[in-house]
């Protein structure tokens, strides 16, 4: 009789952890310092895939300017349309997620509605597999259905196989591909 070795990943359970989705809408140091930590970890694969399409991982200044577009801005007087989620497991920021809100006939001829389109969603790989995606999926679905009629959109890069995988879990299908060209 042939003994196999069976090798399981244990993933700590949520269980005996203290888990929540909040709003990021304050720019302080430390809230973007965890933030541009998750942004390397989670935009270096991209960024060694398709080098032409994305900044370096380590220009922290303009990592921490594109990250403060999703924060609650200092000027009261401008229009926001960009905000972040971030999931918390026991105090730690160990995920975000980055999407913009706007009318669909500011942006595009169709039916009128709310449009959400998710930019950017990371999760620390210390915590892969603790349903962090999901719940910041689930909060973001939740707080748009609270708008009305919405679609949700987001771009998932070709070998994001995560991405997609959570995407599809969560309802959302494939309707069209994106195409890129960078021009000179």
């Amino acid at each position: 009789m042939l003994l196999q070795r069976l090798e399981m990943t244990v993933k700590p359970s949520t269980n005996d952890r203290s888990t929540m989705v909040e709003a990021l809408e304050r720019r302080e140091d430390a809230l973007l310092s965890a933030m541009v930590g998750l942004f390397r970890q989670g935009q270096q694969p991209h960024h060694e895939a398709y080098p032409e399409h994305f900044g370096p991982v380590d220009d922290t200044a303009k990592i921490v300017h594109y990250l403060q577009n999703f924060l609650k801005p200092r000027n009261p007087l401008r229009q926001r349309y960009g905000f972040a989620k971030g999931w918390y497991v026991d105090g730690e920021m160990m995920g975000y997620l980055l999407y913009r809100v706007s009318r669909s006939d500011d942006i595009f001829y169709g039916k009128p509605r709310w449009n959400c389109f998710i930019e950017d969603i990371v999760v620390d790989a210390r915590a892969r597999g603790m349903g962090g995606a999901s719940a910041l999926m689930e909060a973001l679905v939740d707080e748009v259905a609270a708008l009305g009629e919405c679609a949700v959109s987001g771009n998932v890069w070709r070998m994001n196989e995560a991405s997609q995988a959570l995407f599809e879990k969560h309802g959302f299908e494939a309707l069209s591909q994106t195409f890129f060209k960078v021009t000179p």
